[in-house]
């Protein structure tokens, strides 16, 4: 990235040459396997071909900026998974059953020609499909389910290819496409009041478990015909009452609650920051920034009390046997120093140890600041935090 800005005018209108001309061709991407929130391989495209992605994305979506259903919240513009939540929450509490729904391997399964064809109908221009289509057939190698839908034979796996990589700001605005036909299907042809999707995962509700039971073999039909499969242990008709999974949270009628792996994560994530903040890899800033966010995510629910507790159990201190020559400000013996946090509070605290430069100075509880302390204090970040969070309950 850095080379690429560090000449970017010509590096720009060398793209825009080889794209009038025609002979753009993608480089090659870099792959990488992320276990959280699910372990799954990641391909990074070359820097400048993010660049063309980006471009092609401003030319055709708002093609499809009308097409688009509605209640489809993943990787769109003014949507969102905290806006996907609230409208759950909705349709929690005027239902009795809801529809889950989860696509096996969704994004390793996008079979290449089905996805062109709907492509195809929207777009005229040629010169865009063709650059379209080769962003679509250089992408790496997945490893797609073989899996045989009806009409099928041996050969049919070979045949036709299939899968898109996760990574690209191609693949999610493609992997939307594609399902917008699940979307006009299920409210056009089923007539589903309340459904909403999130990428491959999906909610219809109804009062009726056995009208949920005749829509689920109407998709799985419909489904094949775009050569996906539904998940069968994640695809389930559920009562309500017991609470409906949906992108971290656990949705009741009367609450929203955070999923128990989701607070491991932020518990695996807060010990791995106290270690690295330990040795010096690490500032305060970068772990307030973490915690904001994280709150910011957790505060969707009624988490009040659960953040407040989570936040308490955790502690970052400096180990001194680690320090870096250079890494101390000079100020031995008593010293006045005063810390303004925007929006929280000021503070003006003696200090009588050396103090490390990147240190928040421990105050009171009562001033509901976050607390680093390099001078032999040390208390909990949710100080800090505690306004922020309960305004965010609230």
């Amino acid at each position: 990235m850095q080379s690429f800005e560090y000449d970017l005018e010509e590096n720009l209108m060398h793209i825009q040459f080889e794209l009038e001309q025609e002979s753009y061709h993608p480089g090659k991407y870099r792959r990488f396997r992320v276990t959280e929130p699910k372990e799954r391989d990641i391909c990074a495209a070359p820097y400048k071909d993010r660049v063309v992605h980006h471009a092609l994305i401003n030319v055709i979506e708002p093609i499809w900026g009308k097409e688009f259903y509605y209640h489809s919240y993943a990787c769109r513009v003014g949507k969102g998974m905290h806006k996907a939540i609230t409208v759950c929450h909705k349709y929690v509490r005027r239902n009795k059953y809801v529809l889950k729904c989860d696509i096996s391997k969704y994004f390793a399964s996008i079979d290449y020609e089905i996805l062109k064809s709907i492509l195809s109908r929207k777009i005229g221009d040629e010169k865009l499909l063709k650059l379209i289509y080769l962003v679509i057939d250089e992408s790496p190698e997945q490893e797609s389910p073989a899996v045989l839908f009806p009409g099928d034979d041996l050969y049919t796996l070979m045949e036709r290819k299939r899968g898109i990589p996760i990574g690209n700001l191609t693949s999610q605005f493609f992997a939307n496409v594609y399902l917008n036909e699940l979307d006009k299907f299920i409210k056009h042809k089923c007539k589903v009041r309340d459904y909403l999707r999130y990428m491959d995962d999906f909610l219809l509700f109804s009062d009726s478990k056995e009208y949920l039971t005749e829509i689920r073999k109407e998709l799985e039909k419909f489904l094949n015909g775009m050569r996906l499969e539904l998940h069968s242990r994640k695809t389930q008709i559920l009562p309500v009452k017991n609470g409906v999974k949906f992108l971290g949270f656990q949705i009741f009628r009367g609450r929203i609650r955070l999923q128990k792996e989701n607070i491991r994560r932020f518990e695996k994530r807060m010990n791995i920051r106290q270690k690295q903040y330990a040795d010096y890899e690490i500032d305060s800033d970068t772990i307030k920034q973490g915690i904001v966010a994280w709150i910011g995510h957790a505060g969707h629910g009624n988490t009040r009390r659960l953040i407040s507790k989570l936040l308490y159990k955790y502690s970052f201190k400096r180990d001194k046997a680690k320090q870096r020559t250079g890494f101390c400000v000079a100020g031995r013996g008593t010293t006045t120093t005063t810390i303004y946090v925007p929006g929280i509070a000021t503070t003006t605290t003696p200090l009588t140890r050396t103090t490390i430069s990147d240190s928040v100075v421990p105050v009171h509880q009562k001033t509901g600041c976050l607390l680093y302390g390099a001078d032999g204090v040390y208390d909990s970040p949710a100080l800090f935090l505690l306004a922020r969070a309960n305004k965010t309950a609230s």
